[in-house]
């Protein structure tokens, strides 16, 4: 019953905060000291058993609502507690509105709720609430761009969501089940018959929408440019996890491989292209958080558990980098009174030193250098695959990270700068620790033969390598800036966009 208190409690504080405002702000750490008890329990029972599970409703797997806790699970929320205290603090000195603190209690729920969720139809109900509690974030100043924004996202998510209901009445209809772990009993001995594949589909570019892959959640770079620091890492470290986790789960009942590994070369070239020749720090950030999002849809498509676990690593590791790279990018904006790096690199004067240092730790680790948080799951990505051309995949989104944030070198420097407030530090250095020190954490959530397996001194040459090669790169390219086509962001077109890439989809299924 443990697990269950991790939603149910955020949820019943949410409704605590409405009540009694004066103290909602105060109500976060206090939720957060909770969870932290709750998942250090989980993790015991886990650790000794496996996984532990609790069907709710009083009835069996195949109606009841079945949570289950492992390692993956405990991991992204371990992510969830940690990025979620970092922001707190980042706030402390603000003053917000007290339903801003409740939807963060809901936004917090929505997220473990949905790690925890076994059932195709829960998680479409917490993939909905996700949605509305991030449309609200996102504008929540109210500002006209903001609200565009955040409009644009409901739209296409409604799209998503309308598609993925669809796909999960086509399951039900043949199965008689929701349930994950009956339903890939039920489809077994199945050889792939024409409604699995359309059903399959349909889930799958349902969530894709959600999941920050590139053709598909064309929503997401105005959405995270535009929305406060806070709300923007929290979106780019949990909101766009969620996805790639619904996906996970998918794959272990249904045979997409191929779609999520040309999803995700396609995502993670795409972004980094894009990345590259945008010179607007947080929009940057986003198109990055798309191209990083290739690394776990490939991990997941190879599907051994080499891959998985490097996926798993990886995805907790960019939670933790991107919701630095966002508060501390929220602050350059702030101090500099520019959203655009070239203007943010002439008065990098007035950047607090802090923030710089924050800026040059998520960097550094974002490109992989050795033994950062970035480095561990790009690792075991590259162990795991035996095909050369889905390693020199990898290689090239690797490249397109260190080219596309080498514009940021000049902001790095730390000589002078103003002092930073306390709290501004704290809220660093609660994400910094756990960059640097992510080694060691990881053999919390992989085996640890997997770790030993790829700590050698070739991959780090190989890392340093493509660090070194890309800032050449950039070097060469700086100069000869490339207009990308940004007509795709557009909500007709992306609605277009998303209806011609279902029939690719269905291809791959099908293929």
């Amino acid at each position: 019953m443990i697990i269950a208190f991790l939603p149910l409690g955020h949820f019943l504080l949410g409704v605590l905060s409405l009540l009694w405002q004066r103290a909602a702000r105060r109500l976060v750490p206090v939720a957060l000291l909770v969870d932290a008890a709750l998942i250090a329990l989980s993790w015991v029972r886990v650790w000794a058993s496996g996984s532990i599970s609790i069907v709710l409703g009083g009835w069996g797997r195949d109606l009841g609502i079945e949570l289950v806790a492992d390692k993956i699970t405990l991991g992204f929320s371990l992510l969830a507690l940690v990025l979620t205290l970092s922001v707190t603090v980042y706030l402390w000195r603000e003053r917000l509105q007290p339903y801003f603190y409740v939807l963060i209690h809901f936004l917090l729920a929505s997220v473990f709720a949905l790690v925890l969720a076994r059932d195709l139809f829960n998680i479409y109900v917490i993939i909905e609430l996700l949605t509305l509690v991030s449309f609200l974030l996102v504008g929540y100043e109210r500002k006209a761009q903001q609200i565009w924004a955040s409009l644009n996202y409901l739209i296409l998510a409604a799209l998503g969501m309308a598609m993925y209901l669809f796909g999960v009445g086509i399951i039900y209809y043949h199965t008689g089940t929701l349930n994950l772990a009956l339903l890939a009993e039920r489809i077994a001995g199945l050889h792939d018959p024409m409604w699995l594949i359309v059903a399959s589909t349909l889930l799958v570019v349902g969530v894709s929408i959600k999941a920050g892959i590139f053709v598909f959640s064309l929503w997401l770079p105005a959405a995270h440019a535009s929305a406060s620091p806070a709300v923007s890492a929290l979106l780019s470290g949990l909101v766009i996890t969620m996805g790639v986790v619904v996906l996970f789960r998918l794959s272990r009942v249904i045979d997409i491989s191929l779609p999520l590994v040309v999803m995700g070369g396609l995502t993670g070239i795409i972004g980094a292209l894009y990345a590259t020749f945008t010179y607007e720090l947080k929009r940057m950030l986003a198109f990055s958080t798309l191209s990083q999002v290739g690394y776990l849809l490939i991990g997941i498509g190879i599907g051994t558990p080499v891959a998985i676990a490097g996926s798993i690593s990886y995805a907790v590791a960019h939670g933790l980098f991107k919701g630095l790279l966002f508060l501390a990018a929220g602050d350059v904006v702030n101090t500099t009174g520019s959203a655009f790096i070239p203007e943010q690199v002439a008065r990098k004067e007035k950047i607090p030193r802090a923030t710089r240092i924050a800026l040059l730790v998520g960097t550094l680790a974002i490109v992989g250098l050795p033994p950062l948080a970035g480095f561990c799951g790009k690792g075991l990505l590259s162990l795991a695959t035996h095909s050369i051309s889905i390693h020199l995949l990898l290689v090239f989104v690797s490249l397109g990270t260190v080219i596309a944030f080498s514009k940021l070198v000049p902001l790095f420097h730390l000589r002078h700068g103003e002092t930073d407030n306390v709290e501004k530090v704290v809220s660093y250095s609660i994400l910094v620790v756990p960059i640097i020190a992510f080694l060691s954490l990881s053999f919390i959530l992989t085996p640890h033969v997997d770790i030993l397996s790829w700590l050698n001194v070739s991959k780090a040459g190989e890392s340093l390598a493509i660090i070194v090669a890309g800032f050449l790169v950039y070097l060469a390219l700086r100069r000869h800036p490339l207009n990308l086509s940004q007509r795709i962001f557009h909500l007709e077109d992306a609605i277009l966009v998303i209806l011609s890439m279902f029939f690719v989809v269905f291809f791959l299924i099908a293929t």
